[in-house]
């Protein structure tokens, strides 16, 4: 028997991972993107009436029901889309239906299509079962996973037919900026390419940005495909309805695929759906509510796990897509350590590497769940990666540490030669475009650092900071260089080296400050680090974790601390100052080092405000954890002392914090 077109497509490894935890007694899953409320009782309820007047039996019109139509275009005109009911839009049996019929209607088998990656494991399987081939464009995840406009531009060919995307993003929570999308959306015309984008997250968005789709913009319409579906913003999962938009003539092309694929939307979900858009709005506003908070804790958790995770704060749905540090055993194999976590741990979560290339080291992590889940998954977690402070010995099968992977970037002959060059050739660099170095130490929320400083000092400078958390000799080389080397592919090292031998002979982008993480755990580590960099600027955050904290390895990172903190230059240094172990690293410096703490910070009505060295701020609500708090206050404090201005300081603070519940004054005035 011939299976060629399936065989072409794989089972969604979120689906995997599903099937697995299903075997696992007790499991707690963060895996599944299914929202833990009921469908509200109003919408249940219009339903029975419709099934006992007898209105759901029979099949409706295949674009749907007229009725369902009016309230969709009545939705989108109230967020800016005139979209005619007759024609214009087309009800569909939720929104994978209604990608699928897009693509089978307006590609030809052959056609390439740009995914952003990460992106939904469901998307690239689509885009094969219609016979076309999926091209994955990297989101630029030091900007939150925002779009990478170049990155897209680089793969389009005479073969492709369009862009694919979901906004919010699913795994990473990102809702891209409308800058990015509008640069997009031009070389979608450029080249006469075709938007798809998935909106299915559009009611859940976090911050306080206006929500930007392409198919606002009326110039667009006829490239444009828009997809909703009711699953997440209803607690509709189950029920299988959506709806789709676009030009007439993309709409009529559509309705051929959809009727042979489903003849109509199931006409009870339909009915379902006419009460959610009349009636669903405070179900919406509690679902989001909800949502936020449990975004929250789980952010407040991994600030906990700092020394495992990396995160980018999901500003939209309810996903976040950590980065798994890379000394941590399989950090380089996200399905390994996925079903490590789930067999050990009785903890599900989706390998990174279901998203497309770019995916790879990271976790998806569903907040769509009760806080119960939430908090007992967490608590499972720090059981497994040895950072758990009450004590509690966990019946886990297996439960040794796992075994680290064999890695290593070079053969072990020539890793010692291969350092040597790296270390001069980050040196020439530095010497050659001579940045001011801001390093930034510690144990707890480096990430979180290293994101809230440079989006302080882009305000002012050519700033770039180190693509990803560096602990070892050969990684900070490569951060100064700005390069990335896969631990996987030893062979590939040679053409990295080349390039950056040519990147810093040769490259002209603009570069004054540098934001890089100096990570010591062992004696001589700080030495070596400084061998390659001289830092002008140091940041120092906490090096007590918790009560697990083993006091003679703290020792030893406390002295290689205070090997950076010797090497800074006089009245460049700010410290934690809540952490004892800092206490002493601050009394031999003179002048004293600058600190945060906390205790310049005082919550007002509606946010924050802050008294730095200079002046006094006001900050809104959008911070979470302390890891957060501490890095804007040394982010305002060092900003300060490099003497940037009140206005780029506010613009910052608006950008990071929200803007703070009743203030005026500085807040309200706008530049120009």
């Amino acid at each position: 028997m011939r299976f060629r077109r399936s065989s072409q497509i794989e089972l969604s490894p979120i689906k995997e991972i599903e099937l697995a935890a299903a075997r696992v007694p007790g499991a707690v899953s963060l895996a599944q993107g299914i929202p833990s409320f009921d469908t509200p009782e109003v919408i249940k309820e219009y339903v029975k009436e419709k099934l006992d007047q007898g209105e759901t039996a029979r099949y409706s019109l295949a674009p749907g029901l007229p009725e369902l139509r009016e309230l969709v275009a009545e939705s989108l005109l109230g967020e800016g889309m005139r979209y005619d009911p007759e024609g214009e839009i087309l009800v569909t049996a939720g929104s994978i239906e209604a990608i699928s019929a897009t693509l089978l209607a307006l590609t030809e088998p052959g056609d390439e299509v740009i995914l952003p990656s990460p992106c939904y494991a469901s998307y690239q399987q689509v885009i094969r079962m219609a016979g076309c081939v999926p091209k994955f464009a990297a989101l630029d995840e030091e900007r939150n996973f925002d779009l990478d406009v170049e990155s897209i531009a680089r793969l389009i060919t005479p073969r492709t037919a369009a862009i694919f995307y979901c906004n919010p993003n699913n795994p990473t929570g990102t809702i891209y900026s409308r800058a990015q999308s509008l640069r997009m959306m031009e070389l979608a015309e450029t080249h006469d390419l075709m938007i798809i984008t998935d909106e299915v997250y559009k009611d859940f968005i976090f911050n306080e940005e206006p929500y930007f789709s392409p198919a606002q913009v009326e110039a667009f319409r006829e490239r444009v495909v828009r997809i909703y579906s009711l699953s997440k913003a209803y607690a509709m999962t189950g029920w299988r309805v959506g709806y789709l938009h676009s030009s007439r003539e993309a709409v009529a092309e559509i309705l051929k695929v959809h009727d042979a694929l489903v003849t109509c939307a199931p006409v009870i979900s339909q009915h379902a759906a006419v009460a959610a858009l009349a009636y669903g709005g405070e179900a919406i506003a509690e679902f989001k509510a909800a949502y936020r908070r449990r975004r929250d804790l789980t952010l407040q958790h991994l600030d906990e796990l700092s020394h495992i995770f990396d995160y980018q704060k999901p500003n939209g749905a309810y996903f976040v897509f950590p980065r798994v540090k890379d000394p941590v055993p399989f950090s380089a194999d996200s399905r390994r350590l996925a079903l490590d976590m789930l067999e050990r741990a009785r903890v599900a979560v989706v390998p990174g590497s279901a998203f497309g290339p770019t995916g790879e080291s990271h976790l998806r992590m569903s907040f769509g769940r009760e806080e119960g889940d939430i908090e007992e998954a967490f608590r499972r977690m720090r059981g497994y990666f040895g950072r758990d402070g009450s004590g509690a010995v966990y019946p886990f099968p297996a439960a040794q540490a796992a075994p680290r992977p064999r890695r290593g970037v070079f053969r072990r002959r020539t890793r010692g030669l291969a350092i040597g060059y790296l270390s001069l050739l980050a040196r020439f660099y530095l010497w050659r475009r001579k940045p001011r170095v801001v390093a930034i130490a510690g144990n707890r929320g480096k990430t979180v650092f290293k994101r809230t400083l440079t989006g302080l000092l882009e305000r002012r400078y050519a700033v770039r900071a180190n693509p990803r958390s560096y602990n070892t000799e050969i990684g900070l080389p490569l951060a100064v260089l700005g390069l990335e080397i896969d631990p996987r592919d030893w062979k590939a090292v040679l053409g990295t080296l080349t390039a950056a031998t040519l990147r810093a002979l040769f490259s002209r982008e603009p570069l004054e400050m540098l934001v890089l993480e100096f990570g010591a755990r062992q004696r001589g580590d700080m030495a070596e680090l400084l061998r390659t960099a001289k830092p002008d600027w140091a940041i120092v955050t906490n090096l007590t974790l918790d009560s697990e904290d083993d006091p003679g390895e703290l020792a030893v990172i406390q002295e290689e601390v205070a090997g950076l903190c010797r090497a800074v230059p006089p009245g460049r240094l700010l410290l934690s100052g809540d952490d004892g172990l800092l206490v002493p690293l601050a009394a031999e410096r003179d002048p004293p080092p600058l600190t945060f703490s906390g205790s310049r910070l005082r919550q007002v009505p509606g946010g924050y405000q802050f008294k730095g060295e200079k002046d006094s701020y006001m900050l809104g609500g959008e911070l979470v954890g302390a890891s957060a708090l501490y890095a804007v206050e040394a982010a305002l404090l060092l900003g300060e002392a490099l003497g940037m201005q009140r206005e780029a300081l506010d613009a910052f603070l608006r950008e990071y914090t929200g803007k703070p519940e009743g203030q005026t004054r500085a807040w309200e005035v706008e530049a120009g």
